[in-house]
């Protein structure tokens, strides 16, 4: 339902932009703190909009993140799927904002041949970005910096590149 939302929105903003994009990115997810004890670098795919407005820029992104534990763990299925919208206003071809974002967790994995532990649940968390924009025959690459505040305690790193259409 929460997504059926915000997909509304975006529907609605992009309906009434007079300049949005859409694009796709992928990157490398970097554990911290407590985090960092259980997982090592992970991946990350999604897809990503912005509506340009004269002073900043509405963004919003979908992504899922495969989750690689840090120990070698028998049928192991682990993801999160951030959800963030915010505000980015630029100086240059430098880009700088933040906003919310919610991020759903999974995890699932066989304890013994009879047994399976899974887990979920989503929080909501802010994030700060910084990257730069640089044209690329007709469409736009984009490299940016995350730092994700997952239930304003969990602090994670991440590195994207993405292309815009």
């Amino acid at each position: 339902m929460r997504l059926a939302v915000l997909l509304s929105i975006l529907a609605a903003f992009s309906a009434f932009a007079g300049y949005s994009e859409f694009g796709i990115h992928g990157g490398l997810f970097f554990p911290t703190g407590d985090a960092g004890d259980d997982y090592n670098t992970c991946p990350e795919i999604g897809g990503q909009f912005l509506m340009h407005m004269p002073m900043y820029a509405i963004e919003a992104s979908l992504g899922y993140v495969f989750l690689q534990p840090d120990l070698d763990i028998d049928d192991y299925s682990g993801h999160i799927i951030p959800v963030m919208a915010g505000l980015r206003t630029y100086s240059g071809t430098v880009f700088y904002g933040g906003g919310l974002e919610l991020d759903a967790f999974s995890v699932s994995y066989d304890i013994s041949p009879d047994s399976t532990y899974e887990a979920s649940e989503s929080d909501l968390g802010a994030y700060g970005n910084l990257g730069t924009t640089l044209p690329l025959g007709g469409t736009k690459l984009e490299l940016s910096g995350k730092l994700h505040w997952m239930d304003f305690d969990d602090m994670w790193l991440s590195a994207q590149a993405g292309i815009y259409f």
